[in-house]
């Protein structure tokens, strides 16, 4: 892996957050405007039409966009170190109540929630939310262990 220099790090920074505003606004005027969802179209209640559009907002831009941004934090956000790990830290906490809100959205259709485990998407994203709540759980739990060995006293 070759070394980066600045100007292309911060390119690839400027075309990473462009393509995140890109996927943000399409899936914005997709849910806002074509009123459209995946459902099957025989019994899509408004409700249900709802919760499905508000699924995929949510994930897309809560999750998915917000965790990304998190990642680049220590790129662009000025400040110290300390700092760019709480805003680090926050992101994440978002991203993952995001994500839990809009699994959250997918089970509070009329059909219950078993019937949502019959899919390969179902379980790759319950997978997804649950390895990434014990990431930033874990290593939060962890990181404040070793924050209070590491205090003299």
């Amino acid at each position: 892996m070759g070394t980066s220099t600045p100007s292309s790090t911060s390119h690839l920074l400027v075309f990473a957050r462009l393509s995140g505003l890109l996927v943000a606004i399409l899936v914005l005027v997709w849910g806002l405007s074509f009123r459209s969802n995946f459902l099957s179209h025989t019994s899509s209640t408004h409700d249900a039409h709802m919760y499905s559009v508000l699924h995929v907002l949510v994930m897309v831009i809560g999750f998915v966009l917000i965790s990304g941004e998190a990642i680049l934090v220590h790129k662009w956000f000025p400040g110290s170190r300390n700092l760019k790990k709480l805003v680090h830290l926050t992101m994440q906490g978002v991203a993952l109540a995001s994500g839990t809100y809009g699994i959250w959205t997918k089970f509070h259709l009329e059909r219950g929630v078993l019937a949502n485990f019959y899919t390969l998407h179902s379980w790759m994203g319950l997978i997804c939310i649950s390895l990434f709540a014990a990431q930033v759980s874990i290593l939060t739990c962890l990181m404040l262990e070793l924050k209070t060995h590491n205090t003299p006293h």
